[in-house]
């Protein structure tokens, strides 16, 4: 199979395991808006949002070095020796956690403290499993437990909240509920007992591991700075109502992400195979420009969808939230293309390249946060996000044009950037009708412009039918 069939394919069945729990997301959206307050939704999203601060620094993030050592592996012995050696470093790092949270949460006392403990526990030993069947490119597997445990946290989100009343910590425990079945299943899939020998236990193995999981903390604490602070900073200055508000305007530019979080997955395993192959560079720009006028595209036509179902579902208390996505939905576009050169950091291990360019978009949050919130509000935080990962963006292009040569092919993104500010310009003038003219109008232009994507698809797909 060529690197291309395979992408395709590896993309096509995280799409069907990782998209349809934020579909799902999104969707559940209304039942939010009508069931929960914005003081009970921003408290949640507080919990939630903290989560990736903490994380990082407890588990060393053996969930991304595991992933990355087993891809390098086909020899079960080595990958028993990893497992082994990554989960050690993962029961310490859960262990440590809880002695040092139980102490602070008696002193601090918090909104959902006692569900944090379980919540923090559960997810990460889920995303450690799912980080297994990744590395094993147990890719259907993945997928499908994906499409399961979604499923499973629907079902308990409109039970908790609707029959048995329960709030914001329906959330919680529904998420709580959804990783479990996620470790059980995945668990048994991988046969985890037939990997894990304590006797395998290496000193060197753990170190070369920690060596490359180290320098990811401050990154990944860095990337919550960027994506996050603001929230914190919004409660300091207006409250958990706004938050809320905020909370559900970042849902709808989270599809975006999503999408490019999708394509990341399957990209991370390419670029690992393809790294050292002669034409790289040629591979790799071609790839990106793809992906830029492709996410370009996806935002011009989401943009007028999102407008109207925010005017048909959302609850009235929330129903400011749509001022904001536009400018978050830019943020997010240059999430994805910063997130992308950041896979090649990661084929490279060059992660302390990483670390230093996500600093600087860090800082460039922090500051234009502290600046803004005061006077915008709301806005003024979704406008720090979005010029915290626009300089984030320009600061890797040169950074990882020093691994690798990237060029992008602006003369095809013409048509695609003129799409995405009519998209703008339209979803902030005109009314629900206009919007439904317009997107058949976007769809139509973004085929057009993918068109070369699309056919290779549907001539790909034939070709392992026959």
């Amino acid at each position: 199979m060529s690197r291309e069939s395979r992408m395709i394919k590896t993309t096509i069945i995280y799409f069907v395991g990782n998209f349809a729990s934020k579909l799902l997301a999104f969707f559940l959206l209304p039942l939010y808006t009508a069931y929960l307050t914005p003081e009970d939704f921003g408290a949640v999203d507080m919990v939630t949002s903290t989560l990736p601060l903490i994380a990082p620094i407890f588990t060393m993030q053996v969930t991304e070095s595991i992933f990355r050592f087993l891809c390098s592996y086909n020899d079960n012995w080595k990958r028993k020796k990893i497992i082994t050696n990554s989960t050690i470093i993962f029961i310490i790092g859960l262990f440590i956690f809880i002695i040092s949270f139980i102490p602070f949460s008696m002193i601090y006392k918090f909104n959902f403290s006692k569900l944090f403990i379980i919540y923090f526990i559960s997810v990460y030993l889920g995303i450690f499993f799912q980080q297994i069947l990744r590395g094993f490119h147990m890719n259907l597997d993945y997928s499908i437990i994906g499409v399961v445990s979604t499923l499973v946290q629907a079902s308990l989100n409109i039970l908790l909240i609707t029959k048995v009343n329960m709030g914001g910590e329906a959330l919680l425990i529904a998420a709580i509920g959804s990783s479990i079945v996620i470790s059980i299943i995945s668990a048994l899939r991988i046969k985890i007992w037939k990997f894990i020998d304590f006797k395998l236990i290496e000193k060197d193995i753990i170190i070369k591991q920690l060596k490359y999981g180290i320098p990811l903390i401050p990154n990944q604490i860095c990337w919550w700075i960027i994506g996050l602070l603001g929230k914190y900073i919004l409660v300091y200055f207006q409250g958990s109502a706004d938050n809320g508000i905020l909370a559900v305007a970042s849902k709808f530019p989270g599809l975006l992400t999503t999408i490019s979080s999708i394509f990341f997955l399957a990209w991370t395993e390419n670029i690992i195979q393809e790294y050292n192959s002669k034409d790289r560079d040629e591979y790799f720009s071609k790839a990106f420009t793809l992906f830029f006028i492709f996410s370009l595209c996806a935002a011009a036509c989401l943009l007028p969808v999102i407008k109207i179902y925010n005017i048909l579902t959302i609850g009235s208390e929330y129903r400011d939230a749509w001022v904001y996505i536009p400018i978050l939905f830019i943020g997010a576009l240059f999430n994805g293309f910063a997130s992308f050169l950041g896979t090649i950091y990661t084929a490279s291990m060059q992660t302390k390249d990483a670390f230093i360019t996500t600093v600087i978009g860090a800082v460039s949050n922090l500051i234009f946060s502290i600046i803004l919130t005061p006077i915008l509000g709301i806005l003024g935080v979704v406008i720090a996000n979005m010029i915290s990962f626009i300089i984030l963006f320009y600061a890797r292009i040169k950074s990882v044009n020093k691994i690798v040569n990237i060029s992008i092919n602006y003369r095809n993104s013409t048509i695609p950037i003129v799409l995405l500010n009519l998209s703008l310009i339209i979803y902030y003038k005109f009314d629900m009708g206009f919007q439904i003219v317009f997107l058949v109008m976007f769809i139509l232009g973004s085929i057009y412009m993918n068109k070369g994507i699309i056919l290779d698809f549907l001539n790909r797909i034939k070709r392992e039918k026959s």
